[in-house]
């Protein structure tokens, strides 16, 4: 298992994930930069630095990663938004949503109690 973070590819983002594979952990980022990036396809040079930071962190504790769930928000922001966002920790998401409210629903301030409402409708991601 090892960490990966969207930084590590060049972009201002706080937002990471632990996977067991590579394979696994490549379509995490994928979904991560389509939702929260507008990336939509992966290019090759993605790919080999995500495999990569794959390849070279050190371990991470194994049962740190099992506690871990993906949480996942499908919006309610909008009538007939149908985005979701797929995520380890509800701040993630949070981030994630604000960034959503802002640029395609046009809502500039991103409350507490908008994000207690986020927080609230998290469902676990069955995949």
């Amino acid at each position: 298992m090892k960490k990966f973070t969207c930084s590590s590819l060049g972009n201002t983002c706080s937002w990471d994930h632990i996977a067991r594979t590579e394979e696994l952990l490549t379509d995490m980022v994928a979904i991560h930069l389509r939702q929260a990036h507008g990336v939509h396809a992966l290019t090759p040079e993605m790919i080999a630095r995500i495999k990569n930071q794959y390849s070279n962190p050190s371990p991470i504790d194994v049962k740190a990663f099992e506690s871990l769930a993906l949480k996942e928000y499908t919006c309610d922001l909008g009538p007939k938004c149908s985005w979701h966002y797929i995520a380890q920790t509800e701040e993630l998401i949070a981030d994630g949503v604000a960034v959503h409210a802002r640029d395609v629903h046009g809502i500039r301030e991103f409350t507490p109690e908008m994000k207690v409402k986020v927080e609230n409708s998290l469902h676990e991601w069955k995949g």
